[in-house]
């Protein structure tokens, strides 16, 4: 199966918008918002007053907490549906936010006028920063700091390779959204960046139920493909079947990576 064009995408990302704010909300939005302003604190980053770019920011967990702390933010998405709650909460609270709809993979960032114009540049948990040639354009649009955050997944408790091979027909990949932290890591360390770097696990509360895990496979998997309704039920009947007692109890073996390093002057 090939990935979805920027339209494609961005209409899956606009349909599933209602449900990626449920999976990701509460208690681990605010969490995520946390290690993300620690870790700026540590790397001597202010918020305050600064100009910050979000790529890919999804709902906001980043943008809003950014923007209350003072940040001017400019927020990038391929999805309206998630632009328009980003302003809604802005606009609600006075926050100094705007936006922009487009593919970080083909942004023209001179057109935009961003290259050079941040003092923080973000991407976090976004398919939209995936190679070397979109991570590089993300660093070009900095002249101060950079934050990037992706999952890491625990060798042989996650149940994606499987998935992959046996219902998608597709080769296994580690991460969806992007390339595993650990690669973007190494290509810092051999541009002579050391960042400063956190790895965390988020919080689970027991063991969930196999539906859950379900739909939280198929929205993760669902952010650069759209499923049919045959592949839903697949990946349904799948967990079920590793059900215990109705429960699913390795869950996803995930962990989160991020890193904040200070762009050299260009």
């Amino acid at each position: 199966m090939e990935s979805l064009s920027n339209n494609s995408l961005a209409k899956v990302w606009n349909r599933r918008s209602d449900t990626f704010v449920r999976n990701t909300g509460g208690e681990h939005r605010q969490q995520r918002a946390s290690d993300l302003l620690d870790l700026l604190g540590l790397a001597g980053f202010s918020p305050a007053g600064a100009k910050v770019l979000d790529i890919g920011c999804g709902p906001g967990t980043h943008t809003l907490p950014l923007a209350r702390a003072g940040a001017v933010v400019t927020s990038l998405d391929i999805s309206k549906a998630m632009l328009d709650r980003v302003m809604e909460t802005a606009r609600q609270e006075g926050l100094r936010v705007s936006t922009h709809e487009c593919s970080w993979w083909d942004a023209d960032i001179d057109r935009l006028g961003f290259r050079g114009r941040f003092d923080l540049v973000i991407a976090s948990m976004t398919p939209g920063v995936r190679d070397r040639k979109t991570f590089s354009r993300m660093m070009a649009c900095s002249k101060g700091y950079c934050y990037y955050s992706n999952f890491i997944h625990k060798q042989g408790d996650t149940m994606l390779p499987d998935i992959y091979t046996r219902i998608l027909g597709e080769q296994p990949r580690t991460n969806a959204h992007g390339p595993n932290f650990t690669y973007p890591l190494m290509y810092l360390y051999t541009q002579g960046y050391r960042p400063q770097v956190k790895i965390s696990r988020p919080k689970r509360d027991g063991i969930p139920e196999w539906r859950e895990e379900a739909e939280k496979t198929i929205d993760f998997l669902g952010s650069t493909r759209d499923f049919s309704k045959d592949t839903k039920v697949k990946i349904r009947d799948y967990y079920r079947q590793a059900a215990e007692d109705g429960r699913f109890a390795s869950g996803p073996g995930t962990y989160i990576g991020m890193m904040v390093w200070k762009v050299k002057n260009r």
